[in-house]
């Protein structure tokens, strides 16, 4: 299914909305990617990029969590701890902090704009300032 679809995107020049959370289908069929937590965006750049240098710890946190193809290839898990907020009530500042490895004080009581740190590269965190 994902190679006819991307068949008739060769063919017809189509643009997708792909919504999906299997990283590996997304690299096979996405040029660019949009990475949400909670209903924002965190996280826009092209494809190879994300997958090369990921900057936001959810991005990094999901490409750690998807499965490799080569048995022999290891990789580091990063373990995000708990719970996921409710949407309707997110955590005041950056909606990850509760559960971000790197949260820091400002991550608690700010919330970061999405600015473009590289060309064509934009990350919504304070990491980067």
């Amino acid at each position: 299914m994902i190679n006819l679809l991307q068949e008739l995107q060769k063919k017809y020049g189509l643009a997708y909305l792909f919504i999906s959370h299997d990283l590996l289908v997304i690299e096979h069929l996405c040029n660019r990617i949009a990475v949400m937590y909670l209903g924002r965006i965190v996280e826009i750049s092209p494809t190879q990029m994300i997958f090369e240098e990921a900057m936001h710890p959810y991005t990094q946190a999901l490409l750690a969590a998807s499965p490799i193809p080569d048995p022999d290839q290891k990789k580091e898990r990063i373990i995000l701890f708990g719970d996921v907020p409710s949407p309707i009530t997110p955590p005041p500042g950056c909606h990850f902090n509760t559960r971000c490895p790197k949260a820091f004080n400002r991550c608690h009581e700010e919330r970061p704009i999405l600015r473009e740190l590289r060309p064509d590269h934009f990350v919504s965190c304070f990491l980067y300032e």
